[in-house]
């Protein structure tokens, strides 16, 4: 497979057509082997040789999915019909088993009644706020013993939790039905860790993490749960909601994002960024460099596929057309240079003004539910 969008056979390359003037394919891979981390991950899954493949999405509200949900954001309910979802679903109708019980961070909404709204498998988190950025935007953040509740949508008897991590922080409880594990973070200060608990009932019983310890605040990642009975594609989404890339691409700590994105260690990661970038001024160099940091970071576990985003509007909400050309071009190169599968959402919805007429956009950034469906679509044909 040489392309997985207008198949180009022999010696000539897209690179090479796209020169002479002929169209681009909406998705296209610089070689046949740009997927091949991620193919070998799933495969071992497939082949019961391992346990798990990692699938995570980096982003800003795009991939939060704004746009989809309700309210003055369109971000009330938005989590089940983000483009990460969406591609879990086409994921597992394929035949695919996927984890899909985790959640990550504050995805950049200011209060934790936004957070909950967001995302409603989450409830409880009294009094909890906003810790250090990290998976997902800030941590979810407590210095008293509220617990906060997650509901698996299915049976389950294993959970990771995410923490901010060393001996500053506070011991804490992972509690399912009768079953309560205690987790204490060590070390040195300022580290990320992935705590394991085992539960030896598996069910879909509320999992509720609480503080036990005393010692500073339990600064919570992110969680994951599943039944260890069933290897399978564990897919996590860590857009954050009006970033710039270089959020995403941030090293300060090793819990800040791009240093922790290499120690959840995807098989498969897909980058959605450069909108805010483009809409907001910053210089094309810096937005370059920062992808580079998150690809350089992703791809020593598996592989990564550059998306290039699309928008709508009658004006330039995005940045300029001839500006978002300009930053489409050094993106896909960028992919090209790098062996990473690249993804055209702006040709895919057929340009700013044929997506605002269609109604792919419930405001000028943010696609409505069914344009992620067509995106997620197209990234599940490429991985499957």
């Amino acid at each position: 497979m040489t392309r997985t969008s207008g198949s180009i056979g022999g010696a000539v390359t897209a690179a090479a057509l796209a020169r002479l003037g002929a169209p681009v394919p909406t998705v296209e891979a610089p070689s046949t082997t740009a997927l091949l981390g991620w193919a070998a991950a799933r495969g071992r899954v497939r082949s019961g040789m391992s346990d798990v493949a990692r699938i995570a999405f980096v982003g800003d509200s795009k991939t939060v999915g704004a746009g989809a949900g309700t309210g003055s954001t369109f971000t009330v309910g938005a989590f089940a019909r983000s483009r990460p979802a969406r591609v879990a679903a086409l994921l597992a109708a394929a035949g695919l088993t996927t984890r899909t019980d985790a959640f990550f961070g504050c995805a950049g909404f200011g209060s934790i009644a936004d957070v909950l709204a967001y995302d409603p498998r989450r409830s409880g988190f009294a009094g909890w706020g906003g810790g250090s950025n990290s998976l997902g935007g800030a941590m979810m953040s407590a210095g008293n013993a509220n617990p906060g509740q997650f509901q698996p949508g299915g049976p389950v008897d294993r959970c990771s939790v995410f923490v901010r991590n060393g001996s500053d922080r506070p011991a804490f409880t992972v509690t399912k039905g009768s079953e309560s594990v205690t987790l204490t973070p060590s070390g040195a200060s300022g580290g990320f860790a992935r705590l394991e608990a085992t539960f030896a009932t598996r069910d879909a019983a509320p999992i509720a993490i609480a503080r036990t310890g005393t010692a500073g605040n339990l600064q919570l990642a992110g969680m994951i749960a599943w039944d260890s009975t069933r290897p399978g594609v564990e897919i996590v989404n860590f857009g954050v909601y009006g970033v710039v890339s270089g959020f995403q691409a941030d090293m300060t700590n090793a819990f800040s994002p791009a240093n922790a994105l290499a120690t959840y260690a995807p098989h498969l990661t897909i980058v959605n960024l450069g909108t805010n970038d483009s809409a907001q001024g910053l210089a094309i160099t810096t937005w370059l460099a920062n992808i580079r940091t998150i690809v350089q970071q992703a791809r020593p576990s598996g592989s990564v596929i550059l998306t290039w985003p699309a928008v709508g509007g009658v004006g330039a909400a995005g940045g300029s057309d001839a500006n978002r050309a300009q930053w489409r071009s050094a993106l896909r190169a960028l992919a090209l240079d790098n062996e990473c599968l690249f993804i055209d959402e702006e040709a895919m919805l057929g340009g700013r003004a044929i997506a605002q007429a269609s109604g792919a956009f419930a405001d000028s950034l943010h696609e409505a539910a069914w344009a992620y469906d067509v995106q997620a679509a197209a990234i599940a044909r490429a991985i499957l």
